[in-house]
């Protein structure tokens, strides 16, 4: 799930219309749509298709051994950063008069690359959704991500924005590969992986063979590869068709799935999310 918003303080009719125009990752094919569903600005639909990396097997079967770095450091925000930062993040969310609405987490990394899109990040929640925003260097939110536990993930790993996602708990560890680029260790963190990686740009025309931008790869305790993200365009196109159902019977698509969706029965079920309430 990828939620990238602008930065910058909007007037109250534009963050309505920007709010009215927003369209759900996760979309339920039957029953009335949750009040607040995981959200997709559509002016950053393009950008957030050559940053979410999705996928669902084993390439061929055949577990990769990648060599990388320990995990980045990491630093804990002060009281006071923390809060400023993580009510800007909850303002780009629209959850900041939501619900129980709370600032969770909020770090740096510790000398990451030169290159590293984003710095810093924050942890916030509101109405049932946990979101985290990235921070580059200048303090521009730049990455987000979103999870919901009545939602629960497609996969083992769900990418988010740049470097970012959630994952399930049997995941214990998580590598990010930038095209062109050394796989880049992820720190795990309450549900959510952040990696310092490289913001690649956006192509304006991705082909069938074409490398994704970002392929993540997620392993569970014993090493073993049990998650890896599509690879190439053409292998994303084909996920695309995939389809998931909650215990309710409500079945999922992500955007640019062919309808109607299949019944539930002949859908995967979605996998719990459940590192957050």
């Amino acid at each position: 799930m990828n939620i990238l918003l602008p930065d910058g303080d909007l007037r109250p009719s534009t963050r309505d219309r920007q709010r009215d125009e927003l369209i759900a990752i996760l979309e339920s094919e039957s029953g009335t749509p949750s009040r607040r569903r995981l959200l997709v600005p559509l002016a950053a639909v393009a950008a957030v298709a050559l940053i979410v990396a999705l996928g669902f097997a084993l390439r061929n079967g055949k577990p990769r051994v990648e060599e990388v770095a320990s995990a980045p450091a990491v630093e804990p925000l002060s009281a006071a950063e923390k809060a400023h930062l993580g009510q800007r993040c909850l303002v780009r969310y629209n959850l900041a008069t939501s619900t129980g609405h709370a600032v969770l987490d909020g770090f740096r990394f510790v000398n990451p690359p030169s290159d590293a899109a984003v710095r810093t990040w924050v942890v916030g929640y509101g109405d049932g959704l946990w979101v985290n925003c990235g921070f580059d260097q200048a303090g521009v939110v730049v990455s987000g991500t979103a999870a919901a536990p009545r939602l629960g993930l497609f996969n083992e790993v769900q990418a988010g924005g740049q470097g970012s996602g959630a994952y399930v708990k049997s995941i214990a560890r998580i590598t990010v590969t930038p095209v062109g680029s050394s796989p880049v260790e992820a720190v795990l963190r309450n549900g959510f992986y952040y990696a310092p990686v490289r913001a690649v740009p956006a192509g304006k025309a991705p082909a069938g063979s074409n490398p994704r931008p970002y392929v993540v790869r997620g392993y569970d305790a014993g090493g073993n590869l049990v998650y890896a993200s599509a690879e190439t365009e053409a292998d994303r196109k084909a996920e695309q068709i995939a389809c998931r159902a909650d215990p309710k019977g409500r079945t999922y698509s992500w955007i640019g799935s062919e309808r109607p969706l299949p019944a539930a029965k002949d859908c995967r079920p979605n996998l719990p999310w459940t590192w957050l309430p």
